[in-house]
Order: structure tokens, then sequence, then C-alpha cells
């Protein structure tokens, strides 16, 4: 297993190899419906895109169904997080151009913000797994969750912890995904606990960026209706 994998597994139980997959999923899909209706605007400015993040936090709610997991508002912040396994998980849009970095990004700009580090969870109601996604773990994985269970079965949680969705985008392009465990230092930045990783190459390979510069999705851009070779002979009929 690699270690992407394997540290979902551990912050988040049974589905954190699931919640990985589909993070990166829900952060491409979210980039082009952003897209598509910024391009649908007509505007010159890019304002309809910027309400990203709204889309992007609702997606997340769905996290709030597994097993374990729970919706929780951070403050008197205008939407819940997922709280899974005692983790809080945030995405964040903290970028619209690939020169800028994580590390110089003030995070806590709010009480809302303030509110998302210690996080805890509500309590669960229990209630038939019905409907779930197949986990998809290995006898491996089963193993070492098993271990991660018995180690922290009596531990006291005494700090929120908080797994962060790094993101940097823009109607240009989706730039980057990072996602990992990280603290608010007392300056108000974000810094990683441990190792992270980018989760752009998780998600599903079609293009969808405009940008004129040379990027993992640079290129023409594709026409939502590709023409078949008839389709050409007739247009080329017509145009004659």
């Amino acid at each position: 297993m690699d270690a992407g994998r394997r540290w979902a597994l551990e912050a988040f139980g049974t589905y954190g190899p699931h919640i990985r997959e589909q993070i990166a999923e829900m952060v491409k899909e979210e980039h082009e419906a952003s897209l598509d209706a910024q391009e649908a605007s007509g505007h010159r400015s890019n304002g309809v895109y910027g309400q990203f993040w709204r889309g992007i936090l609702e997606k997340f709610e769905l996290f709030g169904d597994l097993p374990g997991a729970s919706l929780v508002r951070p403050g008197e912040a205008p939407y819940k997080l997922p709280v899974i396994n005692g983790v809080a998980l945030f995405p964040w849009r903290y970028a619209k151009s690939r020169e800028a970095e994580l590390a110089t990004t003030p995070f806590g700009t709010s009480d809302a913000r303030t509110a998302i580090t210690t996080l805890r969870p509500q309590p669960v109601q229990e209630g038939l797994d019905l409907n779930l996604p197949d986990a998809g773990l290995t006898d491996e994985e089963r193993d070492l969750l098993t271990t991660v269970q018995d180690v922290t079965k009596d531990s006291v949680v005494t700090s929120g912890r908080l797994a962060l969705v790094a993101i940097s985008s823009s109607p240009r392009g989706l730039f980057a995904v990072e996602w990992g465990e990280v603290e608010v230092n007392s300056a108000g930045f974000v810094e990683w606990t441990g190792s992270h990783e980018s989760l752009l190459s998780l998600a599903p390979a079609k293009p969808v960026s405009m940008s004129p510069t040379g990027t993992f999705t640079a290129g023409d851009l594709p026409s939502k209706f590709p023409q078949t070779k008839t389709d050409e002979k007739a247009a080329s009929s017509t145009d004659e």
C-alpha cells in the first residue's frame, strides 16, 4: 500500500482510502462546474468561478453520511464540515495562481477559521450501514486498521485534528490539490504536521483547463461535442 493510502486509513478509518479518491474527483468536478458557469455567465470578472468555495463545501457534506462521521458548524460559519474519526476535513481554495504558496497565505482570518482547528465530533446516532460504498480494503489494510483501532480506542482526544485539502485554481486551470494534517501556528498560517500529498494524479483524467501556459492540461480546448468523420464530411459539403 502506498503512503498516501496508508495515511488516509490511519486518519479516517475504514473509509479513509475512499475519502481520498472521492476528494480528488470532487475537486475536479467542482472546478469543471465552476468553469462552465463562469463561461456561461459571459462576465469579464471571475466572480462566478469565485463561488467554487461554496460548491466544494457542499460536496464535502456527503462525507457526513459515513459511519462514525458527523457534520459540525465551525462557529457562526454558513457551512458545516465533516468530522470523521475525530478529524475535521476542510477544503480551502487558498490561491488562484500557480505562484502562490500555502505557507505564506494567512489562514486564521476569521472566527470561523479559528474554530475549525478545534472542532469535535457530534454524537453519532447508530444506524444500519445501508447503501454504503465498498471500502475496497485489502487484507493487509484491514489488519492495519485493526491495529490502529486497538492502539487508539482508549486514548483521549485533547485537541482538534484538522485535515486540510489545499486547492489552488482559477478559470485558467486547476494548479494544486494537496492534503494532509495541519496545525495553525501563532501567526495564523498553516503548517503540515507530517507528510502530505498531491491528489491531482488521482483525479479522472480529462482536459478541462483553458490555461495558455504549459501545464498538465495544456493544449487546444476540446469541443464539448466532438465531430465524427461523417459530421466533418457533412460540414465540408455545406461550406462548399
